[in-house]
């Protein structure tokens, strides 16, 4: 196990915790948006507290990683991995803070299926990172990562035909580039899920 042989690590794989905690809470709230566009102002407020606390684990990230010489693994991946994380969830409060603007009365059914599959992504890997102290739970760890990577193609289906039907159906040149920018920053949440995967999947391969 890495546990046993750096010290001070603990303190490295709880706040990836923390911040994979509230990664989860903001996606969820997220679907919770669109599906209640009547509340979304709690929904949005909600969303921004989430992002200020994560914003506040990454930095307390930061500052430990500058005043521990020995890191349970590489310095970069822990930079990384910080970063990444506290990237998705300013993805989210970013689109998350166009609502209360795009005053929409309603939205594809494609939006929710693909915000519910975000949440998704960040449940997968949320679970990824709290395996991610023990080597013994490598396996775990690449199976939630592949999950992801599952996801990531089925939002990519779901875009493609969210899409479409803005094409051939959405005569409102507003309403359409308000639902194309949606459904690219909800994909990109996806996306970067799938970066920290990555990142996941190489410190793995790098130690195991």
């Amino acid at each position: 196990m890495l546990k046993r042989l750096l010290p001070r690590q603990e303190n490295f794989f709880m706040l990836f915790q923390r911040a994979a905690d509230k990664l989860v809470l903001a996606s969820t709230e997220f679907t919770h948006l669109l599906q209640n566009l009547h509340n979304q102002q709690h929904y949005v407020d909600a969303i921004a507290k989430h992002e200020e606390e994560a914003d506040l684990i990454a930095h307390t990230n930061f500052e430990l990683l500058h005043k521990t010489f020995i890191t349970p693994f590489d310095r970069h991946d822990i930079h990384e991995l910080t970063s990444t994380l506290d990237d998705i969830i300013d993805l989210i409060n970013r689109i998350a803070q166009r609502f209360p603007f795009y005053q929409l009365a309603s939205v594809p059914k494609e939006a929710i299926e693909l915000s519910e599959l975000s949440t998704e992504a960040t449940n997968y890997l949320k679970k990824s990172i709290y395996c991610l102290h023990s080597l013994k739970n490598s396996t775990e760890i690449f199976n939630y990562c592949n999950e992801i990577d599952n996801v990531e193609s089925k939002a990519h289906q779901v875009v493609l035909a969210g899409e479409k039907d803005l094409f051939f159906e959405e005569n409102d040149f507003k309403q359409f580039f308000k639902m194309k920018e949606i459904y690219s920053h909800i994909k990109l949440v996806i996306n970067r899920c799938q970066d920290v995967a990555n990142i996941l999947k190489g410190i793995i391969l790098e130690y195991s």
